[in-house]
């Protein structure tokens, strides 16, 4: 583990950042821990969807600004986020107690509104670990300054299908691989890199920086490692491992070094992200 380390160091994360979070296996999580890391130092932090999101529980003291209409949804979040410093914002909810999503196009003027840092959640994933995007998503804000892609490690191994894996179909499609084999760290790999898979829409001058969570035990360590070495062959410079559940949620920051054939893996010490 990182001891110490947090995930906007991890990730590099600064003010004036829109972060697109895409895929599987702790996405709002990723956003909300990101959000309340960026709201301790001081940041105005608004989270939001342009898809659906769970509306966050009344214990956890998140601020939520739902309205239909644009303008004064921007108001609400300009009022709000002066005295609450994180805003959760969406038109409206669905009977299920979800956020209805934004418009992307919504984003600058969010910030605008006061905002230091605005997180999005671009993509649904059924509450599976791994996934691969049907026509019509990922929603990817074009102002995005960096896409986290998220997968749980805890999809490997397990069979191909939708039990297991959100749109298992899709996936067999892009790879090439047949429905209800086992899930291994290069069929992860291959969607993440896929250009109709985690690299879908991404802007073109966004960074894109891989989370893998779920990682607790030595083996799952050990897993999560082949995925992202898989990652760096196919051009990852950077990837962030995670057990975002736990305390200190930063297992690992590997950067790679791209210029060298065998892709050197750097631990990242505390405080030199």
């Amino acid at each position: 583990m990182v001891a110490d380390m947090k995930l906007i160091d991890a990730f590099q994360i600064k003010k004036g950042d829109v972060i697109a979070l895409v895929g599987g296996g702790g996405k709002t999580s990723a956003m909300f821990a990101i959000g309340n890391e960026a709201l301790n130092i001081g940041y105005k932090v608004v989270l939001t969807t342009t898809t659906r999101i769970y509306v966050p529980a009344p214990a956890s003291g998140v601020n939520v600004v739902l309205k239909p209409d644009e303008l004064e949804l921007l108001r609400g979040i300009e009022k709000k986020i002066k005295t609450c410093s994180m805003v959760v914002a969406g038109a409206g909810f669905t009977q299920e107690n979800k956020v209805i999503g934004i418009d992307p196009d919504l984003i600058g003027q969010i910030l605008q509104a006061g905002a230091d840092l605005v997180l999005v959640e671009a993509d649904g994933a059924a509450r599976k670990p791994f996934k691969a995007p049907r026509q019509g998503e990922p929603v990817i804000p074009g102002l995005s300054t960096l896409v986290i892609p998220v997968v749980g490690v805890d999809c490997l191994y397990k069979p191909l299908v939708k039990e297991y894996i959100h749109r298992p179909e899709v996936v067999s499609r892009l790879l090439g691989v047949e429905e209800g084999e086992p899930v291994t760290p290069s069929m992860v790999a291959g969607i993440l890199l896929h250009p109709l898979g985690y690299r879908k829409d991404v802007p073109r001058n966004s960074r894109w920086v891989p989370l893998i969570n779920k990682v607790h035990s030595p083996e799952e360590l050990k897993n999560a490692r082949e995925v992202a070495f898989s990652l760096c062959k196919g051009g990852a410079g950077r990837v962030v491992i995670s057990a975002l559940n736990e305390t200190v949620p930063v297992r690992e920051v590997l950067v790679f070094d791209l210029c060298s054939d065998t892709g050197r893996r750097h631990l990242i010490p505390p405080g030199n992200a």
